[in-house]
């Protein structure tokens, strides 16, 4: 009788370890940590005319920037979700799209980023900006506030 009982518990047990889970990690509120990236300035080219201002420009070296990041998703849903990002003086909105259990595409008006949940209080976001004048790229390792 006690063997009936316990392969009917590994039974069980196999049966709901295989179920996937569907829990999503709730994003919601502010998240905030160091931000490391890099800059880099694409050079600009004359017109038919030259340079506007008359004089060839030179463009700068990379830049490498450490700043602290906030982001605060306001809103989650259905794999959705909305929010804002600060670094410095800087305020831009965001929408990100659910991928995977984990992994989440975003995007704003100046870039890309991939933010990955690596636990319920840390997450860790990858931004490319595509601005006029300069590309960039950082990594931050964000914790829930």
């Amino acid at each position: 009788m006690q063997g009936y009982y316990s392969v009917a518990l590994g039974v069980l047990l196999s049966v709901a370890a295989s179920i996937p889970a569907r829990a999503e990690t709730d994003l919601t509120g502010k998240w905030v940590g160091p931000f490391n990236g890099v800059q880099v300035e694409i050079p600009l080219r004359p017109g038919p005319f030259g340079w506007e201002s008359g004089e060839a420009r030179k463009s700068q070296g990379p830049r490498f920037i450490e700043a602290s990041l906030q982001v605060d998703i306001e809103l989650q849903k259905k794999g959705l979700a909305v929010g804002a990002w600060t670094a410095g003086g800087f305020k831009q909105r965001f929408v990100c799209a659910q991928i995977n259990q984990t992994v989440w595409n975003c995007v704003d008006g100046g870039g890309r980023a991939s933010m990955e949940v690596t636990s319920a209080t840390e997450i860790k976001l990858c931004y490319l900006d595509n601005r006029e004048g300069a590309q960039g790229a950082g990594c931050a390792l964000l914790r829930k506030t």
